[in-house]
């Protein structure tokens, strides 16, 4: 969308900006201040707000009869939380744990295996293909062969490059193995057809609120009835003792805000149409450039990841941010130094095609007639590096 401050921000999948109705209602001031945990008037009418969005989201995501739900800070919290505290009680009962990931899951996800080695734990990664699909006998064997308890976490749409895995092959490896299976569910909001249908038979599901226009420094995860794990953050007991802590009100009813508008607003098939009539004349520009994850058997609708062979990504971020786009890259650029993506690197790409790639990831609102400006913008800084 093009803002305010007269930029293109092309960046949904790091973060979105606040949907009107989170806007508005934080514009009127009267935000509930009290304790959810207080008895007293304001303390109920704090606790009122939680209890609305966790209605919400139940009827939403259909999960009341078989999930439990927890709120916290964001999906590196919730994803800690489920992973760690499943660790934490098979290390308190002496019992075997395994993690499985993929690697090209997030950060948040991949960093965590010197914590569960730490308490003796095993931690595996397993491979992708070149379009960043998996091989569900290869996962299920995997998994077979384990000792103890098995957590599987089900990255259902990739954050870089947009590929996504049908939460189907997800229960087929629940079912042909009986592993837990947590799915991080961060970037489906708003950016995958059906994405409020999931399957109850899975055991975990994280998101972050502001990915899909809620306030940064909240989210929620949902939990299968009777699955129970060692807190993160102990203390009063909130939350059935899942996640202790004072809840943030305004946060949790920025989910519910934030989710109302998206659903009456959000075209799957419009914004598809416009992501691929973008990404056409993107590829149009030059038979050098590639679209990683083009081929794989399912993508999300707003995401492009593009390299762009024989360039250096902190030139081209430096281009289109000079040209007032803002645009994002897979690759960790620090002090000169450029890293090359670690999922573009799990997908077989070379290191200098890992270090050439950039994102864009489009709002849940783009439609057709927002192409051809965008498109514009775009080809108008790419062009220079393609001579």
């Amino acid at each position: 969308m093009k803002l305010i401050n007269n930029r293109f921000y092309f960046d949904y999948n790091a973060t979105s900006p606040l949907a009107p109705s989170v806007q508005e209602w934080i514009a009127k001031g009267d935000l509930p201040f009290a304790n959810p945990s207080s008895i007293h008037h304001s303390g109920k009418q704090a606790k009122k707000h939680i209890n609305e969005t966790t209605e919400f989201l139940f009827d939403t995501f259909s999960l009341e009869k078989s999930h439990d739900v927890f709120y916290h800070s964001g999906a590196s919290e919730g994803i800690n939380t489920i992973v760690k505290g499943l660790s934490f009680s098979a290390f308190k009962e002496k019992k075997k744990f395994t993690f499985i990931h993929s690697k090209t899951d997030h950060s948040c996800i991949n960093n965590l295996r010197e914590d569960l080695e730490l308490l003796g734990h095993k931690v595996i990664a397993f491979d992708v293909d070149d379009q960043g699909d998996i091989s569900l006998e290869e996962v299920v064997s995997l998994v077979k062969q384990c000792e103890g308890e098995v957590l599987l976490n089900y990255t259902f749409v990739n954050n870089e490059t947009g590929v996504v895995w049908p939460l189907e092959d997800a229960l087929k490896i629940k079912e042909q193995t009986g592993c837990l299976v947590h799915v991080d569910a961060v970037q489906s909001i708003g950016k995958i057809n059906e994405w409020e249908t999931i399957k109850e038979e899975l055991d975990f599901y994280t998101y972050s609120a502001h990915k899909f226009g809620g306030m940064k420094g909240v989210g929620f995860s949902f939990v299968r009835h009777g699955l129970r794990f060692h807190p993160l953050v102990r203390g009063g007991g909130q939350q059935q003792g899942m996640r202790s802590g004072t809840e943030n009100v305004p946060g949790i009813y920025s989910i519910k805000l934030a989710l109302k508008d998206l659903m009456a607003s959000f075209s799957y098939e419009e914004l598809k149409q416009a992501r691929d009539l973008i990404e056409e004349h993107l590829l149009s520009l030059s038979s050098r450039l590639v679209v990683a994850g083009a081929k794989a058997k399912k993508r999300n609708a707003n995401t492009i990841y593009l390299i762009i062979p024989g360039q250096k990504v902190d030139v081209l971020m430096t281009a289109f941010d000079l040209s007032r786009v803002d645009i994002s890259s897979g690759s960790a650029c620090s002090s000169g130094a450029i890293v090359p993506s670690r999922v573009l690197l799990s997908m077989g790409y070379s290191e200098a095609e890992s270090k050439s790639a950039i994102r864009f990831s489009f709002s849940h609102l783009m439609r057709k007639e927002m192409v051809d400006d965008y498109i514009e913008v775009i080809g108008r800084v790419l062009k220079r590096f393609l001579k």
